[in-house]
């Protein structure tokens, strides 16, 4: 802990002169290992480990050898850079003192769906060259990623003073505007192009207009939540399309999460029956840990996820991409090991965060929250993108 303490010290002093290094020194360090050595850094580097199974996935097939999926060396590195971008984004929100509080949850809560959906459509062949590219896993999560935050940064940057009273509802609805101007620019990038889409879309920007007034001042929350509305709203659109299809198993958009619902439960009683025997009445630490709202979700989220990839292997076929579940399931022969994995990682942890590492993130409660909010993602992204590829038929 103590050596954690140091490196954490040394970081904040530090910090300006660390991120300068890594946006500025890594991106030439890249551009004169290209300069130097052109084709390694593209046939042997980028498009053997990075590029290469984007396209792959992209066009359902082996190119040039390369196949979809991840592999050690982009799954370290996509790690690494997961990490890298949580604390940049953290720095940031807390540079421009954004408040991560309840409605800070609210604001994240489309953007917790959306990329499993557009995902999903990707699947569906919604989206045409070289927009396709961009949708599938992680690159659409890069790009989500820094849409988001430039939303928060610009409405933090624009609507850092009090704005009249008489102005606001107005300038609401104006800051709005981009978005069905922004879907007829990419609307010819898309298969399945429908008249309906921008009544979708129009209503999408209404509702996120009502619900804003409601919950949000004029801010970058408001922002942030209304583009991550309004974009979720016009992606579960197409998602519905597809799911009235012949080809479809809407049911799979029912059994998975019930699944995964039932489980929770489980899960949660199981703990609440160990307390109860544990601690007679005094109490009850692992129960009340994990019926803590965020905790809570972590546990559907990852269970969700776990529910879809059985399924999806189980009932249809599939395959696991992801390095690690995809060793344990060949080691075991069944993904039913998703679960008990999914429940190992779960307690590991919320037991860190909650109790391990309490005291070291006192002061730091806002982080924690940003965390566990990406842990969150993690499980619900990939279990809402399998759920609808499953239910779509595709």
């Amino acid at each position: 802990m103590k050596t954690l303490e140091q490196l954490y010290s040394y970081y904040e002093k530090n910090k300006l002169k660390l991120w300068l290094a890594l946006l500025i020194l890594l991106p030439l360090f890249l551009f004169v290992f290209y300069l130097l050595m052109p084709g390694l850094f593209w046939d042997r580097f980028l498009w053997r480990y990075f590029w290469g199974p984007v396209v792959a996935d992209a066009e359902g097939r082996t190119v040039d050898g390369i196949t979809a999926g991840y592999n050690p060396v982009n799954t370290l590195v996509y790690g690494i850079t997961l990490v890298v971008s949580f604390f940049g984004i953290y720095e940031l929100v807390d540079h421009f003192q954004i408040e991560i509080d309840k409605k800070f949850v609210y604001s994240l809560s489309p953007w917790i769906v959306l990329g499993g959906s557009l995902r999903s459509l990707e699947d569906a062949g919604l989206f045409k060259d070289p927009l396709d590219k961009f949708m599938i896993s992680p690159l659409i999560y890069l790009v989500l990623g820094v849409f988001a935050v430039l939303l928060m940064v610009i409405g933090a940057v624009l609507f850092s003073s009090r704005l009249k009273k008489e102005n606001e509802k107005i300038l609401r609805l104006l800051v709005l505007l981009p978005a069905p101007v922004f879907y007829l620019l990419i609307s010819g990038l898309l298969v399945d192009y429908f008249l309906w889409s921008y009544l979708v879309i129009f209503a999408g920007m209404f509702l996120s207009y009502i619900i804003g007034l409601r919950l949000f001042e004029l801010d970058e929350k408001y922002l942030f939540f209304s583009y991550g509305s309004m974009t979720l709203f016009t992606a579960l659109y197409h998602n519905y399309h597809h799911l009235t299809l012949d080809s479809a198993n809407p049911i799979e958009a029912v059994l998975i999460p019930g699944l995964a619902l039932a489980l929770t439960v489980v899960f949660i009683s199981v703990l609440w029956i160990i307390d109860r025997l544990l601690n007679k009445g005094r109490e009850m630490n692992s129960y009340g840990i994990f019926t803590r709202p965020l905790n809570l979700m972590i546990v559907f989220a990852h269970l969700f996820d776990a529910s879809s990839t059985y399924r999806g292997i189980e009932a249809y076929g599939y395959a696991e991409k992801h390095v690690i579940p995809n060793l344990l399931i060949e080691a075991t022969g069944t993904p039913l090991i998703m679960f008990p994995m999914k429940l190992v990682l779960i307690v590991f942890v919320v037991y860190i965060l909650d109790v391990i590492m309490k005291s070291e993130f006192y002061d730091k409660k806002s982080l924690i929250v940003l965390l566990k909010f990406v842990i969150i993602v993690l499980g619900m992204a990939p279990a809402v993108r399998n759920t609808l590829r499953l239910a779509m038929g595709v």
